[in-house]
């Protein structure tokens, strides 16, 4: 007889859950989930809204780790609200930080999808959008940098575990295999349309190495054991962010998009178009 993966009770031969304990389930998650989201942007105290969820939780089957991930999620859903407008005000920083304050919650429970830094970049996007610099980087960075930084710089943000690679472009000789033989002299020939054929270029994306990206004040570094090196904003022509990345080509006749995979691109591409106006 298996037991019911809710209530822990006997679900049946070959079953593995009651199907009104999966209903329960469901309807008590999403209950706690829209009471955390009101809680974050009305303000409700710590013990209401734990004492509610207390009491769904015990009648829904739902443990403390499920919960916790409930925290996340409403936290997550709340600031995507806040971020329509792609920028997060003042006010509604303070409602989130109200209310990580008020539950005692800590960037483990909320950050596991990556909510907390979301919080803290566009927070220093608003910054940056109304020209302020910030005198330290929103992250706790821990030991030394790997960056030489100029005279005034300041560090900004810092990505580690970026894939960079650059777009190299490789030329090959097609067709040009037709043409008459001529003898020069005994064992040599010469074909005379031997070099007739025409060039084709193709380009490809050529991995370099794994390192860390840093976001300053004056540029964009970047270190790993293969390569390190640093592009300066006025140089950069184009950018092109992707979800997990950016593309940047700098100024030059020769130039190939550099590709940076493993950070954010929505935050970094915002972030290098607004330093570059300083």
């Amino acid at each position: 007889m298996g037991k019911c993966v809710f209530c822990n009770q006997s679900a049946g031969i070959f079953r593995k859950k009651h199907k009104e304990c999966e209903e329960k389930f469901e309807s008590g998650s999403q209950n706690i989930l829209e009471l955390i989201k009101r809680g974050i942007k009305d303000g409700l105290s710590k013990t209401l809204l734990e004492e509610e969820i207390k009491t769904i939780s015990l009648s829904s089957h739902l443990s403390e780790d499920h919960v916790s991930s409930l925290y996340a999620q409403g936290y997550d859903d709340v600031l995507a609200q806040f971020m329509e407008d792609n920028l997060l005000s003042l006010e509604e920083e303070e409602l989130l930080k109200g209310f990580i304050k008020n539950h005692d919650l800590s960037n483990e429970v909320l950050d596991v999808n990556g909510g907390v830094e979301k919080t803290l970049q566009a927070v220093l996007l608003r910054n940056l959008t109304e020209g302020v610099i910030p005198e330290k980087p929103g992250q706790n960075i821990v030991g030394l940098l790997p960056f030489n930084l100029q005279k005034s710089e300041k560090l900004l943000w810092l990505f580690q575990d970026v894939d960079y690679s650059e777009v190299r472009t490789k030329t090959e000789y097609v067709g040009g295999s037709q043409g008459v033989s001529i003898r020069i002299a005994k064992g040599v020939y010469y074909r005379t349309s031997a070099f007739k054929g025409r060039p084709v270029q193709t380009e490809n994306l050529h991995f370099i190495g794994n390192g860390t990206v840093g976001i300053t004040t004056k540029h964009i570094y970047f270190k790993s054991t293969m390569k390190s090196f640093r592009i300066a904003y006025s140089k950069i022509v184009t950018m092109d962010p992707y979800e997990d990345g950016i593309g940047i080509t700098k100024d030059g006749v020769r130039a190939k998009p550099q590709i940076f995979k493993g950070l954010d691109g929505w935050f970094t591409y915002n972030a290098i178009a607004n330093l570059n106006q300083f």
